[in-house]
């Protein structure tokens, strides 16, 4: 849109071009003939007119609204309170300058929150928000360790801080109702990972059914989700046969733990006890503080953890350490797993019985999997070549579950092997693991005294 002297050399020529049209819609063409001939031949000379030429009236220009996300708060305001003077002939690139110093000064979005949808990815989302793609490399770079920003589920939300000067601040992500993960920005560029945890009110639940079809069907009827029903079916079913032995009328107990923060459910029900009768006889489990089940005469039921996740004993290249500082920044960079010197397409053994939960590529990570073992323990192996399993199978204790590799960002082949109890990681090499067979006999007090406080839960059927 032309502005200053511009506006009125158009409209002075747009009020010539309008007289003209209208004087040439009234005089006849014999009129104009006529006219012509009676002109003189000798030039016109033109006198220069009297006076001054009136200033142009100034004009307020006001800035229009960005059409902008509902993310973004841009402020609206006069850009210009008048025109510029426009004796200099520098008008248009005065209202350009000023229109960029508003533009700079007009506030940047200091919060995003983005729900996630299904097809969502972190680099689209970066990009979708302006955020630079070096930002989201150096966040995961930090989440290596962790490995919590990833994979993305539809619905959750992350919450994006930024500063005055466009930069991402922090980043944020609630995993469940008890937890919420952050990455920072420190001074030198890099992030750091923060945890924002709220104390969880564990309470008791207590299922009862009979047998009346299949067990699965039976306890789903009960109540019971279909993690439950495996974890009880691995559990007893070197006790007795689910298919051939259980009757119609047989009866089943279980005791549940369940969490939550100002009534907000934190995770799915633990399952602490259980009991089923079978034509007359009593199976049971028990869960114990070292996160293994064991009998009522304190007889483990699930094969012990192995410490290493290889056939064979390789070099140790990195140790377990939750107090490692960064060489450069100096903050806190814990390396939260064991790095053993195993060549390019060794065999990988699960250490315990579980289910696969995670398969995934990480760009500093690497191809990996995670596996939930029976009770407090997860394991999880890092920079695969390739991963034989798939996500939701069945492993079992010495099952070969990938081939070692060199994924993701490393300096030479290797497994990065991690063991998390209570979903926080030990050092996998020294941490105390189930690998007795029976609870010893200082513990078997403390065992008892469960035993007999869920056998009360359970025998409580008239809650039914």
């Amino acid at each position: 849109m032309p502005s200053g002297p511009r506006l009125w050399i158009v409209i002075l020529v747009s009020v010539f071009v309008l007289f003209l049209s209208i004087y040439e819609s009234m005089v006849s063409d014999d009129s104009r003939e006529d006219e012509y001939d009676a002109l003189p031949n000798n030039k016109i000379s033109l006198a220069p007119i009297e006076g001054t030429i009136p200033e142009p009236p100034k004009i307020a220009i006001h800035s229009i609204p960005s059409m902008t996300s509902s993310t973004e708060r841009i402020g609206q305001g006069d850009l210009l309170d008048s025109a510029p003077d426009t004796s200099n002939g520098k008008s248009s690139d005065l209202i350009d300058s000023s229109i960029e110093e508003v533009r700079k000064e007009a506030p940047k979005p200091s919060l995003i929150e983005h729900t996630i949808v299904s097809g969502d990815t972190l680099e689209a989302i970066f990009q979708k928000y302006g955020i630079a793609t070096n930002t989201l490399y150096n966040i995961l770079e930090a989440d290596q360790e962790y490995l919590v920003l990833e994979p993305l589920q539809v619905g959750d939300r992350l919450r994006f801080e930024i500063d005055e000067k466009n930069e991402l601040t922090r980043l944020s992500r609630r995993i469940d109702p008890s937890k919420t993960i952050a990455y920072e920005r420190h001074d030198n560029g890099g992030f750091v990972y923060k945890e924002e945890l709220k104390k969880i009110n564990w309470s008791h639940e207590t299922a009862h059914g009979k047998v009346k079809g299949s067990f699965y069907l039976s306890a789903k009827r009960a109540g019971l989700k279909d993690r439950n029903i495996m974890v009880i079916s691995e559990l007893l079913k070197n006790r007795f046969d689910f298919r051939r032995d259980l009757r119609a009328g047989d009866t089943f107990d279980a005791v549940f733990k369940q969490g939550d923060v100002d009534g907000e459910l934190v995770g799915g029900r633990q399952l602490e006890a259980v009991r089923i009768k079978v034509r007359g006889n009593y199976y049971q489990a028990f869960l114990h503080n070292d996160g293994r089940y064991y009998d009522e005469k304190a007889q483990s039921l699930t094969p012990a953890l192995r410490r290493w996740p290889t056939l064979q004993k390789y070099r140790i290249t990195s140790k377990f350490n939750p107090n490692r500082r960064h060489p450069v920044t100096g903050r806190l960079s814990p390396h939260n797993g064991t790095d053993i010197g195993t060549p390019n397409g060794t065999k990988i053994i699960a250490t315990g019985d579980g289910i696969v939960t995670r398969t995934a590529n990480h760009r500093y990570a690497g191809r990996y999997l995670v596996i939930d073992n029976i009770g407090k323990y997860s394991t999880r192996f890092l920079h695969l070549s390739k991963i034989l399993v798939r996500k939701g199978q069945r492993v079992k204790r010495g099952q070969v579950i990938a081939l070692s590799g060199s994924t993701g960002r490393v300096t030479g082949p290797h497994l990065h092997y991690e063991l998390h109890v209570n979903g926080r990681p030990v050092n996998p090499m020294t941490a105390r693991i189930p690998t007795m067979q029976s609870i010893p006999k200082k513990e078997r007090s403390e065992f008892e005294e469960h035993v007999a406080a869920w056998d009360g839960m359970m025998d409580a059927t008239d809650n039914l």
